[in-house]
């Protein structure tokens, strides 16, 4: 009886030295686990920031390039027709906002709609007053319509509500 006594406190020390050890370990362990993923986070941070800051510098020139004070000057030539200006700013348009589109990856929901908010205003915009000039108007006189009546706009436009909005975001990213 007495040998059965002394085996059992032997094997409950054992069983508390188990557990023990088996909670020390695992905490051991989730420590372990934890730093490494904060690790892995802090790599992943080092090689997405300077990703991230070139897409909203990308979007940022896209906005000043579809800017028609900017856009107008880069691609009206002489002999143009309104016609062919007003071809050639969509086309444009479309071109530069085609051509960053994998930067919505990088940046919000609500800065990528903006940035697209403003492109879609833009085409709207220069649409309408292409079609409320004479067809025989040069591209020349289409070109100052556009940049009159751009600049005559009181509010905010979108161009300058979505750069406004990438600052914002880069200013908070940081």
């Amino acid at each position: 009886m007495n040998y059965l006594f002394e085996l059992l406190k032997i094997s409950v020390s054992g069983v508390l030295v188990l557990i023990a050890a088996y909670f020390i370990l695992s905490k051991m362990i989730e420590n372990s686990e934890r730093r490494r993923y904060f690790e892995m986070k802090k790599e992943s941070v080092k090689t997405l920031t300077p990703i991230k800051l070139t897409a909203y510098e990308r979007l940022a020139l896209l906005l000043e390039r579809i800017n028609p004070e900017s856009l107008v000057v880069r691609v009206q030539q002489p002999g143009m027709s309104a016609r062919m200006l007003h071809l050639a700013l969509i086309a444009t348009i479309k071109e530069e906002f085609d051509h960053n589109v994998a930067q919505q990856i990088y940046v919000s929901d609500t800065v990528w709609l903006m940035v697209r908010g403003a492109k879609e205003n833009l085409l709207q915009f220069i649409n309408t007053v292409a079609s409320q000039v004479p067809d025989d108007m040069s591209g020349m006189d289409l070109g100052k319509a556009i940049i009159q009546k751009y600049d005559d706009t009181d509010d905010a436009t979108p161009i300058q509500a979505a750069l406004e909005g990438l600052k914002r975001e880069v200013r908070g990213f940081q």
